[in-house]
């Protein structure tokens, strides 16, 4: 993010606001509401203070939805009442504000490291920000996009239940349903709130949808005859609809390694049609497309 500054030397990012009795109350009092609210009392006669003031603008002008940086000119009278009531008795002295109270403080200059893990807390991770993504895609029923990312967010963090229980939607929607199983046991009871039980109750729906009379019936017959193309195409494609497409692709390459060309390469063609349909870095499509590429070659 770039960082203007006004012909008066003033800093203009979106996040970095100069305080004065006019804003005081909406960017520091309402804003702490939605978040956190980093207050820089500063005096440019201060060189701690231009230090401590170029670290602060520099970590947090990154982040506009999440940290507004409010900076107090102590060499203004109005301010020096404003940081009388902050209890503010050094220069440059910085305040953190959530929820219409300070939370923590600190005076005098720190260097970058000392910033950065002093504020670690607070800044946003990079797993949020995928997860941020991958509930817009879930929102949006794109759940093929959103499977690599909420499996790169769980990655990052494999304690968060809110990634875990992303990643579980996501699993339910691209049919995959022992892999969503498997991962909502391991959500613990505190974790198991409303939204928990929705994906419950989405499991138990996929795994009733799983078994269709159709799907009975084409299982019954390839039974009776493992040689019967047709019907093996059949319940491929059933199984897909169901969302059990490892299971069609387990079906269809049974015979793939044996023939290639079966049943006039109507059986590779279907294969090809539902591995196209799957999302980008699914284990089972990906372990498939592996054994067929050393078939073709």
């Amino acid at each position: 993010m770039s960082i203007k500054v006004d012909s008066f030397g003033q800093v203009t990012a979106n996040n970095i606001v100069e305080i004065n009795a006019e804003n005081f109350q909406q960017v520091i009092l309402q804003g702490s509401q939605q978040k956190l609210v980093v207050i820089d009392f500063y005096a440019q006669q201060s060189p701690e203070s231009i230090s401590l003031s170029e670290k602060l603008i520099k970590l947090f002008s990154p982040y506009p939805d999440a940290i507004t940086l409010a900076r107090v000119n102590c060499e203004d009278q109005q301010m020096q009442a404003l940081a009388m009531q902050f209890g503010v008795q050094a220069i440059p002295t910085v305040i953190l504000f959530k929820d219409g109270q300070g939370i923590s403080g600190f005076a005098g200059d720190k260097d970058v490291a000392e910033l950065e893990q002093l504020f670690a807390e607070h800044l946003p991770k990079p797993e949020d920000d995928l997860l941020n993504q991958v509930n817009e895609l879930i929102n949006a029923q794109n759940f093929n996009d959103a499977l690599p990312l909420a499996k790169e967010a769980l990655a990052l963090d494999e304690t968060r239940a809110d990634i875990k229980k992303a990643l579980i939607h996501v699993l339910l929607g691209t049919g995959q349903n022992q892999e969503a199983e498997d991962l909502l046991s391991s959500i613990t009871m505190i974790d198991q709130d409303d939204y928990y039980q929705s994906l419950v109750s989405q499991l138990e729906l996929n795994k009733q949808a799983a078994e269709t009379p159709e799907i009975q019936g084409l299982r019954a017959q390839l039974e009776n005859n493992q040689d019967d193309h047709a019907v093996r195409i059949s319940l491929a494609v059933q199984l897909h609809q169901a969302q059990q497409n490892e299971h069609a692709l387990e079906l269809l390459m049974a015979v793939l390694v044996k023939d290639l060309n079966a049943h006039d390469g109507e059986m590779k063609k279907t294969l090809m049609d539902i591995l196209a349909t799957m999302p980008k870095g699914d284990a089972a499509a990906t372990k498939v497309r592996r054994k067929l590429y050393s078939l073709l070659y």
